[in-house]
């Protein structure tokens, strides 16, 4: 690897968006006692990454020193089942970055980096016997991150060439989702992970707040902020991200 690519990659001023927030419970029969939902969501967020690039020949030269990063692509799906108490969740989130040089240099005409970016959690829940207008759910499962990288020298003085990397590990995580009716038709919420603990990431966390409303008994409505943190840093390999932004989302309940 380059020393020009061997540091990192730095992005920030990002706007990433998908869907919108739809959630179904399907609360049966009494002795059923079963509910389910599911939820594709809206998070218009800013993005600040900080990876190791892939390898590159030694012998490749530098020149390149800006770059512009746009998100290109995204997918965000929750989903929940429940019975009684306990219960299961998973949530899925996939960015997809692209990075171009602003100035190549003359040795290639053209730098491009793609970068797919894919979180995913699942956990067992548990519903603890609160009564009144405060509900508290815990968690606790494992969250598994995939960072995948293809980088593109574009034929300049020096004939072009592509190379590529791939990552993956696996955090145990915690948390928590809160839920306070301030009336019939509103109330907040609050969701929070945390995990890594040493076991692959160093830290990683995920907290969302917001105020949701009920317009109807099957559709209601959710805005809050949520902010998104990781630390990894294993085997020669760097991945450091923040990202931040605002999360909007309409529910229909069955």
């Amino acid at each position: 690897m380059s020393p020009l690519y061997r540091p990192r990659f730095r992005s920030a001023r990002l706007l990433g968006a998908l869907g919108a927030l739809v959630a179904f419970a399907l609360t049966g029969v009494a002795q059923d006692n079963w509910s389910f939902d599911v939820v594709p969501y809206l998070w218009v967020a800013g993005v600040d990454v900080e990876t190791t690039l892939p390898s590159v020949p030694s012998s490749t030269p530098g020149g390149a020193d800006r770059f512009d990063t746009r998100i290109s692509a995204g997918a965000m799906l929750a989903a929940q089942a429940q019975y009684r108490s306990f219960g299961v969740f998973a949530d899925f989130d996939w960015l997809q970055l692209n990075t171009v040089a602003t100035q190549p240099g003359p040795a290639y005409s053209g730098v491009n980096l793609k970068s797919d970016f894919i979180q995913t959690t699942a956990a067992l829940t548990y519903s603890l016997p609160l009564s009144g207008k405060f509900h508290a759910e815990a968690l606790a499962g494992a969250q598994i991150w995939n960072v995948n990288e293809d980088l593109e020298f574009t034929t300049g003085l020096l004939p072009g060439f592509k190379t590529s990397g791939d990552k993956t590990w696996v955090d145990p995580v915690i948390g928590a989702d809160l839920r306070y009716d301030l009336s019939k038709r509103w109330f907040l919420m609050a969701k929070g992970t945390v995990g890594g603990f040493g076991a692959a990431s160093d830290i990683s966390w995920d907290v969302f707040t917001g105020i949701g409303w009920h317009i109807t008994d099957w559709c209601s409505a959710a805005l809050g902020y949520r902010y998104l943190h990781e630390e990894y840093d294993r085997n020669n390999f760097e991945f450091n991200m923040d990202a931040q932004g605002f999360l909007l989302g309409v529910g229909f309940h069955f």
